[in-house]
């Protein structure tokens, strides 16, 4: 029996999945120039650095106490303020993957 005769031993391509993502971000230039741009900017000894700082220093700590005067503010405030830099890694290695995919094509 082959994979043409029985479609369950036909293997899955996983990467058609992958590539079908990466075109359609090819349609939106703006999401991938952002990535762009975050990835060459933090990829530099002082962008790690200061990238690892933030992390430390912002986005492991809690900044809320649970027996805080008007808590829900902060927690609001707090969140949108680490998810800005939440935002800026997951460019960076969103570009890193994209890099990744196009030199295994190849």
């Amino acid at each position: 029996m082959t994979e043409e005769t029985n479609p369950f031993l036909k293997g899955e391509n996983y990467y058609e999945g992958y590539q079908d993502s990466i075109d359609k971000l090819k349609s939106k230039p703006e999401s991938v120039e952002m990535e762009k741009l975050c990835y060459f900017v933090f990829s530099t000894e002082d962008g790690k650095r200061f990238l690892n700082e933030v992390t430390e220093r912002f986005l492991i700590p809690g900044f809320i106490h649970p027996n805080g005067v008007n808590i829900q503010y902060g927690a609001v405030y707090y969140e949108g303020f680490k998810e800005a830099f939440r935002m800026i890694r997951n460019c960076i290695k969103s570009h890193e993957q994209r890099i990744e995919a196009e030199s295994t094509k190849q």
